[in-house]
């Protein structure tokens, strides 16, 4: 399988708001997101001006993305990675190793020394993290109202 990755560009945004849809409104989320929605969301994100995206692509369709941004912390860099998603055909085959991995070289060139994310405690998301040797943060807590 090859897949290529490059960075998301304005043109991606709609594929890749509508990949976000299809996802979230699965099982483990059901969410109800529609594509506006989406495309304003990941176009505020890739507006940012530390932000590094990419998209993964298998016969010219993006079968994945993931966008985040570098921040300054302490005396540091860390990336926040904000929405990361592979369409459901293509799970479980590696793609989203395979972004991580290649944003991890992208990462290590920018000097960052550590990847923050949010997701559910429990289910496919974290065990998909946790193999990546992502561990929970006892000291963080995040709070909504």
């Amino acid at each position: 399988m090859e897949i290529t990755f490059s960075d998301i560009d304005h043109d991606d945004l709609v594929d890749c708001s509508e990949l976000l849809v299809s996802i979230f409104k699965e099982p483990q989320w059901n969410e109800d997101w529609d594509v506006e929605d989406s495309f304003e969301r990941l176009s505020a994100f890739l507006s940012c001006p530390n932000t590094i995206s990419l998209k993964a692509e298998f016969k010219g369709q993006i079968c994945g993305f993931l966008i985040g941004e570098i921040q300054r912390w302490k005396k540091s860099n860390v990336y926040y990675l904000k929405e990361m998603c592979v369409t459901t055909s293509m799970q479980r085959q590696g793609v989203g190793k395979a972004m991580m991995a290649q944003l991890g070289g992208i990462l290590k060139e920018k000097r960052v020394v550590q990847i923050f994310l949010i997701t559910q405690r429990d289910g496919v998301p974290s065990k998909f993290y946790a193999s990546l040797e992502f561990k929970e943060i006892p000291s963080i807590m995040v709070m909504g109202n």
